[in-house]
């Protein structure tokens, strides 16, 4: 958790810095880009969001707790990037 709060923490901090550089600079045109409504990573029809996890095996851990309990018969973590976290999935 700590890591997680150093990471986010000099993430924000170069995002304001670099902000500052950006608004220096003449406007441009953004290039359109695809943004999705959270979740976004579904893997089709009849799977069900739980919610995220920042490491893949945090939310493997969690979908193996959910078998064993039997609160779900699959799972699924998708996503999961330097910029997104990893979604849990079930059935």
């Amino acid at each position: 958790m700590r890591l997680r709060n150093l990471v986010m923490t000099v993430t924000a901090s170069a995002a304001l810095a670099f902000g500052g550089v950006l608004a220096a600079a003449p406007a441009q045109a953004a290039p359109a880009t695809a943004a999705c409504e959270h979740p976004c990573h579904s893997p089709g029809p009849g799977w069900t969001y739980i919610t995220d996890y920042f490491w893949a095996s945090a939310c493997a851990d969690t979908g193996n707790q959910g078998i064993a309990t039997h609160r779900w018969n699959a799972y699924q973590c998708t996503g999961g990037s330097p910029v997104e976290n990893y979604e849990l999935w079930v059935r």
